[in-house]
């Protein structure tokens, strides 16, 4: 990373970080999923983010690789560029903000030449890097800043179907004697 360009903080869109930050308060487990970052003349922007279905525990969390696939192609049918989802982010429940030995194999796995990375806690705790893959690895600790927005709806509607959301996509596992329970 010597001689590199430090990266410009990563700019959020309003309404994404509410989202970001509603997912890991209103889920009790982590929760994890991925955004839309693009490129523009100011830098990396985060227009908005989303859960897929997952199973989560208190310290992990597991896309269900179907909905991903699923996903994926209805992004190619709907012609959306695919590339644009450069976004990994997961909550650590009520735990610090440490990027764990997971995190950054999960983040190395990624394909593409560059990810943007979010943990976020229920406290309302944000971490970001940027991880760029070619020429040669490198990551970066980098700020999250806020894009305000006019009118951000009715917070109370968007509380509402984030909860739904949850219930919707989202199964527990807990460990009961060393014997794995699905909720």
């Amino acid at each position: 990373m010597t001689g590199s360009p430090l990266p410009q903080p990563i700019r959020i869109r309003q309404q994404a970080l509410t989202k970001l930050l509603l997912y890991a308060e209103q889920c009790p487990m982590e929760i994890g999923g991925l955004g839309y970052v693009v490129q523009d003349r100011e830098g990396l922007l985060i227009p908005d983010l989303f859960i897929l279905p997952q199973k989560v525990s208190a310290s992990d969390t597991e896309l269900d690789p179907e909905a991903l696939c699923e996903f994926l192609g209805r992004l190619v049918q709907e012609q959306v560029d695919v590339s644009s989802v450069r976004l990994w982010w997961h909550s650590h429940g009520d735990m610090d903000l440490i990027w764990s030995e997971t995190d950054c194999l999960t983040i190395g796995a990624l394909p593409g030449d560059f990810w943007v990375a979010i943990l976020v806690n229920r406290r309302g705790e944000i971490r970001c890097r940027l991880d760029a893959f070619a020429p040669e690895r490198q990551t970066w600790e980098v700020p999250l800043v806020e894009v305000p927005e006019g009118s951000g709806g009715d917070p109370e509607v968007l509380r509402a179907a984030i909860d739904r959301e949850i219930v919707e996509k989202v199964r527990t596992c807990t460990m009961v004697q060393d014997v794995l329970v699905m909720e």
